[in-house]
């Protein structure tokens, strides 16, 4: 069902939001082989929104489980998406999201875990860094901004808004600090987040931002 959920997800977005998504960086996207696209997280429509733009089929998301309610679950594993237990170290999801890596398919992860209540990152989970030096796959920054105002708290319809969605050239890993040593898997999701947080207007860079404590500048001058 994934290619026709993903067709109507492009459709309501056509129609909500007409000529107000201003998509950047499609190209970035590798047309076949496991990529690991890693993104801001600031309101309910990114996941669907920002996967259903990659021209793959093979797209699949990780997701909080307690979305997979017995009403919703069934569509939820229809998007390809699945669950995984926040706060906690989830072998069960782990494994899966490195099968999936491992056997040439996109996974589409947010770091943070959980929407941002205000827009502003976050500080990441280390459990995307560990996917991240696991599975070795591309990494693919995305960044997306402007879509907290589609579905604002409290509304029952989509609002029209103006929503960017810039996808950054792949990039690799460092295997040290600037220090020498070697990255700890938090330490990697650092890294990969302030990825994401270079391509945000700085009023969404939130910790990772100027001055904030994981400011990527900050970080690599101490």
């Amino acid at each position: 069902m994934y290619p026709v959920l993903r067709l109507v997800m492009r459709l309501l977005a056509h129609i909500f939001l007409f000529r107000s998504v201003h998509v950047e960086g499609l190209e970035n996207l590798p047309r076949r082989g496991p990529v690991l696209v890693l993104g801001n997280h600031i309101a309910t429509v990114d996941p669907p929104l920002t996967g259903a733009l990659i021209r793959r089929l093979d797209v699949y998301y990780m997701a909080k489980s307690e979305s997979f309610t017995p009403r919703v679950a069934w569509l939820f594993r229809a998007y390809h998406a699945f669950p995984v237990v926040r706060h906690s170290p989830d072998r069960t999801a782990l494994k899966h999201a490195l099968r999936l890596l491992a056997t040439g398919h996109v996974l589409l992860v947010y770091p943070e875990g959980s929407r941002s209540p205000d827009a502003r990152l976050r500080r990441a989970y280390a459990g995307a860094g560990f996917i991240a030096r696991h599975s070795r796959a591309p990494l693919v920054p995305v960044a997306i901004w402007g879509s907290e105002k589609v579905l604002p708290k409290g509304a029952r319809w989509p609002h029209h808004a103006e929503v960017h969605i810039r996808y950054g050239p792949p990039f690799e890993l460092p295997e040290r600090n600037p220090d020498g040593t070697l990255m700890s898997h938090q330490q990697t999701a650092d890294h990969m987040m302030g990825r994401v947080a270079a391509m945000l207007p700085e009023p969404y860079r939130g910790i990772y931002g100027p001055g904030g404590e994981l400011d990527p500048a900050r970080v690599s001058a101490a």
